[in-house]
C-alpha cells in the first residue's frame, strides 16, 4: 500500500509541475555564516559555515525545485525563463553542501551545470564523486561515472608541472594558487593564457590551446634571474704629470737688455756733458752760453751717474738671476715616478740578528 501510495503521489506531482505558473518558486535565504556582517570585514580570514544538516536539506529541495522549473520552461522552449531558475538551483546546492556533508549533492549540481553549460564546472563536481571513498550511493556513483564520460568530450585536461614549487600560477589574470596545484586544469576549448611568477625567477608566460576531449601535460621551467656581477675595472693608471716647463729666461732678457740700455744712455748723457764742460771752461764762450752749458752739462752728469747706477744695479740683478736661480733650475735632475703617480721611495728594513755569543741589528733593503 505505502508504494502505491507513493507512485499516486508522484503521479499527481507530474501534471503539477507541467502546469507551473510562472511565478518564482521562492527559496528561503541561507542564514549568514557567523562572523560575517553588512558592514566590511575587518581583513581577518572569515570562519567556516557551521554545519545544519537540516537547513541543508531544506536548501535540497529548493534547488531541487528550482531545477523542474527550470526544465518545466526548457520544455516549453522559453530558454531566457529557464536559466535563472538554473542559476538559482546553482546556488541553493552550493549552499546545501556548504552547510551538510552530502557528497552526492555534487553529482545534482553537476547536472544543472551541465544545463547551463559549464562544463568545466560540471566535470569538477563530477570527478568529487566518482572519487570520493565513502558517502556516494551506489545508482549515483553510477551515474556520475557515465555523465563524466560524456562530460570528457566537451572539455579540455591540462597537467601542468611546475618549477620551482611555490610558484604563482595566474589563468588569464585570475590567481590559481601556488605550484605544484591540486589537481589538472579542466577548461572549456578555447585558448588561455597561463602566468606564472616567483620570487628570485624570471616571470614567464605561456599560451594554452584547449580542445574538446583533449589531455595534455606541460612542464614548466622558470628561469633564475641573471646577477650580473661585474669584475672590478682594472684602476687606470693615473696620468703622467707633464715635465716642469724649463725656467724662464725672460728675468735674463729684462735684466740685461735694462743694464745694456741704461750704459747706452750713461754714454750719450756722458759725452753730452763733457761736451758741455767744454763750453763752459772755453775762453770763447760769452758768460750766458758758459751759465747755460754749467746747467745743463750739470743735468746730464746727473742723468748718466743714474743710468751708470740702474746698469750695475740690473746687471747685478741679471747675474743673480742667472746663476741662483737659471742655472739651478737646469741643473735639478727629474723627479722619478713609479706607475701608481707615487714617488719612489727607498725601502730599508731594521732586522734583529742574534747569535750564540752576539747580537744586535742589521739593516736590508732597496734603494
Amino acid at each position: 500500500m505505502l508504494v502505491i501510495g507513493i507512485a499516486a503521489s508522484l503521479a499527481l506531482a507530474g501534471p503539477v509541475l507541467a502546469q507551473a505558473p510562472d511565478d518564482e518558486i521562492q527559496m528561503d535565504p541561507a542564514p549568514a555564516e557567523p562572523g560575517s556582517g553588512s558592514g566590511s570585514g575587518s581583513g581577518s580570514d572569515a570562519q567556516a559555515p557551521v554545519k545544519d544538516p537540516k537547513l541543508a536539506k531544506k536548501l535540497l529541495y529548493a534547488a531541487q525545485q528550482l531545477v523542474m522549473k527550470g526544465d518545466y520552461y526548457t520544455r516549453a522552449k522559453r530558454p531566457d525563463d529557464a536559466k535563472p531558475q538554473y542559476d538559482q538551483a546553482v546556488v541553493a546546492f552550493q549552499k546545501s553542501i556548504e552547510l551538510g556533508d552530502d557528497v552526492n549533492v555534487y553529482f545534482e549540481l553537476a547536472l544543472v551545470e551541465d544545463k547551463l553549460g559549464k562544463f568545466d564546472e560540471a566535470t569538477k563536481h563530477l570527478r568529487v564523486v566518482t572519487t570520493a571513498t565513502a558517502g556516494v550511493r551506489p545508482d549515483v556513483a553510477k551515474k556520475a561515472t557515465a555523465k563524466l564520460d560524456e562530460e570528457s568530450a566537451k572539455i579540455g585536461i591540462v597537467t601542468l608541472t611546475i618549477n620551482p614549487e611555490g610558484a604563482t600560477v595566474s589563468l588569464n589574470g585570475v590567481e590559481l594558487g601556488k605550484a605544484p596545484l591540486p589537481g589538472p586544469l579542466i577548461l572549456l576549448p578555447g585558448t588561455y593564457t597561463v602566468a606564472f611568477q616567483a620570487e628570485g625567477f624570471q616571470p614567464k608566460e605561456a599560451e594554452l590551446k584547449v580542445e574538446a576531449g583533449s589531455e595534455s601535460e606541460r612542464t614548466i621551467e622558470l628561469e633564475p634571474v641573471k646577477i650580473v656581477i661585474e669584475p672590478p675595472k682594472p684602476r687606470e693608471p693615473e696620468p703622467e704629470p707633464p715635465p716642469p716647463p724649463p725656467p724662464s729666461k725672460l728675468p735674463l732678457y729684462v735684466g740685461g737688455g735694462t743694464a745694456l740700455g741704461c750704459v747706452a744712455v750713461a754714454s750719450v748723457t756722458g759725452l753730452m756733458a763733457l761736451t758741455r764742460h767744454g763750453t763752459f771752461v772755453s775762453k770763447d764762450a760769452t758768460a750766458s752760453e758758459r751759465a747755460d752749458a754749467k746747467s745743463s752739462g750739470r743735468l746730464l752728469a746727473h742723468v748718466t751717474d743714474g743710468m751708470l747706477l740702474g746698469a750695475v744695479a740690473a746687471g747685478g740683478f741679471t747675474t743673480y738671476w742667472y746663476f741662483f736661480k737659471y742655472k739651478k733650475a737646469l741643473a735639478k735632475p727629474p723627479t722619478e715616478k713609479n706607475g701608481a703617480g707615487k714617488l719612489d721611495l727607498s725601502k730599508l728594513d731594521v732586522i734583529p740578528w742574534v747569535q750564540p755569543d752576539a747580537g744586535g741589528v742589521f739593516a736590508a733593503g732597496s734603494f
